[in-house]
């Protein structure tokens, strides 16, 4: 079901995607636990897989437990989740606890659940508000506000260790957030999704979809893409540190995002006039000329200022394709069966679950052969992902 797009009613649907945005913390997260607590880079690089585990747990059952108690309802029990596992860390911020690991994996896996809830949910909820043939832009814009959540995250962080003096209250500040994300939901007016009918669905039935050779595109491209993301928050303050010698380069995790956002918002307009199709495919030739660039630079240590202005510009083409890729391919595949919205958002959610894998992977390259060997990682997705979105540019000019 879908009903005439009110802004009043998108307005909080919209905020929820800047709650989403919090899963961006674990970049700059894991590399401050990882230097309080003298972790290697493979260590470390499993840090994000308490939260990534929990898409691939998860996503499906939600889909399911969707169909009985209504969007909406839902996204109120990841809130509820989120704002638990923003709170656990405040006895350390309090002073009363030591730092310790077992702390941070659990905050990991609660704002892992909280966030699968969200990912399963927002993107359906917003159908209930949004006309059918407006979803892509306004998914699109969602992610920029996702993108603003974690642009700001690792300034957050800065704040809160150089005035607060403790970078964990960053928690609390994602607690409050959360709280009235959950609030102006809840006050807020929003048309319940016709109820389903008829024979009852199953985990099977939902798998099925995957027989469908378009949806199994759909979800490799959504695992990869997500991957390379969250690969690159990994990649990108290692690169400042050990290349341009950065000693805080988590600002650049700040830049990144801020290109997101920019490369979010400048599609949510394109979509208006240009197919997604052919937005999709030009945003994966940008990002793969952009990584051979970075692959380069990555080989060449130096403190000049020249090499590090141009790897930053790269940033433009690669964030088209990790702020944008998401939408249209969640939208695409929603298009292709509407029937089927929660459960084809359950299944392409439980692919974000490829994040935790790309982390650990690049963990694994970085201490064997380098950046160099994660970058080339990165690629080898893109490459899958242009080469599919080829295809789906090829079949609508046919149309």
């Amino acid at each position: 079901m879908t009903t005439k797009s009110s802004f009043s009613k998108v307005l909080p649907i919209l905020f929820g995607f800047y709650i989403m945005g919090f899963v961006a913390i674990v970049g700059a997260a894991t590399d401050k636990i990882k230097g309080t607590l003298d972790l290697t880079s493979t260590v470390a690089g499993l840090l994000p897989n308490f939260i990534f585990i929990w898409f691939l747990i998860c996503a499906v059952p939600i889909g399911l437990l969707i169909r009985r108690i209504g969007r909406k309802t839902m996204m109120q029990v990841s809130y509820s989740f989120t704002l638990v596992g923003m709170l656990i860390p405040l006895p350390m911020v309090l002073g009363i606890m030591d730092i310790k690991l077992g702390v941070y994996l659990a905050t990991f896996a609660l704002l892992g659940i909280g966030n699968t809830i969200i990912q399963v949910t927002l993107n359906p909820l917003l159908t209930n508000v949004v006309s059918g043939e407006r979803l892509a832009s306004n998914i699109t814009l969602g992610q920029f506000v996702k993108a603003i959540a974690a642009m700001l995250g690792p300034q957050i962080i800065i704040f809160c260790t150089n005035s607060l003096g403790n970078w964990n209250w960053a928690f609390v500040v994602y607690a409050g957030l959360t709280l009235i994300a959950m609030l102006w939901l809840r006050l807020t007016q929003i048309p319940r999704e016709e109820r389903p009918t008829g024979q009852t669905v199953s985990f099977g039935d939902t798998f099925s979809l995957l027989k469908d050779s378009f949806l199994l595109r759909m979800f490799i491209c959504i695992l990869l893409i997500v991957g390379i993301d969250m690969g690159l928050n990994f990649f990108i303050p290692a690169m400042f540190r050990t290349v341009y010698g950065y000693t805080n380069p988590g600002n650049m995790i700040t830049v990144y995002y801020a290109c997101r956002a920019l490369a979010s918002f400048t599609c949510s307009m394109m979509l208006v006039k240009i197919a997604s199709r052919k937005i999709l495919l030009w945003a994966m030739v940008g990002a793969m000329a952009a990584c051979v660039v970075m692959m380069v630079l990555s080989t060449m240590p130096t403190t000049a200022i020249a090499p590090q202005v141009i790897f930053i510009a790269m940033f433009l083409p690669v964030t088209f394709a990790t702020a944008n890729v998401f939408a249209i391919v969640f939208s695409l595949a929603i298009r292709h069966r509407p029937e089927k919205a929660d459960q084809i958002a359950s299944l392409l959610v439980m692919g974000i679950s490829g994040a935790g894998i790309m982390t650990l992977t690049l963990g694994v390259m970085n201490d064997l052969v380098g950046i160099i060997g994660g970058l080339a990682v990165l690629l080898a997705c893109m490459s899958y992902i242009f080469f599919v979105s080829l295809s789906e540019a090829r079949k609508s000019l046919r149309r």
